[in-house]
């Protein structure tokens, strides 16, 4: 969660920069919303519950879970989108890696200035 409160606390410069900040989690939409709730959230988390969007983007680990009930799950990743195409990505195999929103801020900028 520590990721989501750092995209939380640079909120309003990814806002001034043009970027809307979205998550996606394969939780439910009840789980989503209270995360949203719990720690204060301005942008919203969607939900992937059945993998699909995960499925799209390439993004399975498949047996990367201790739950049985649900073993797979989506790799990290972070993506800029820019009028529908993927601009950029920041993929990992390490769920305990993700990037900084300062990183990803200087991202966005460098993206859409060129």
């Amino acid at each position: 969660m520590s990721e989501l409160h750092g995209l939380q606390t640079k909120i309003t410069e990814f806002e001034a920069a043009g970027a809307r900040v979205i998550a996606v989690s394969p939780d439910t939409v009840e789980e989503n919303r209270g995360v949203v709730q719990r720690f204060d959230l301005d942008f919203p988390i969607l939900s992937d519950e059945n993998l699909e969007l995960t499925d799209a983007l390439g993004l399975r680990h498949e047996g990367g879970s201790p739950n049985r009930d649900k073993p797979d799950v989506p790799r990290p990743a972070t993506f800029i989108i820019e009028n529908g195409v993927i601009v950029w990505r920041d993929l990992t195999d390490n769920w305990r890696i993700r990037i900084k929103a300062e990183d990803l801020l200087t991202a966005f900028r460098e993206q859409t200035s060129s």
